[in-house]
């Protein structure tokens, strides 16, 4: 099986070939990512928005998809 090999400055790159030393999956909390002074999280605090969830509730399959 023939293998394209590239060197890029003094690295050789086996193409087909990697070893993956980054992770796939990462874990973060969004709450983490968002300033404590962020507008969003003083809307958040005066305005409930349960009825997002509720009108999305009534338009929307249990998996998700949209009713016909």
């Amino acid at each position: 099986m023939p293998m394209l090999i590239l060197i890029f400055g003094g690295l050789l790159i086996m193409m087909g070939q990697h070893d993956r030393a980054e992770a796939l999956f990462y874990y973060f909390r969004l709450e983490d990512q968002v300033p404590e002074t962020h507008l969003l999280r003083l809307i958040e605090k005066h305005i409930c928005f349960a009825f997002c969830a509720r009108e999305a509730e009534s338009e929307l399959q249990r998996d998700g998809t949209p009713l016909d």
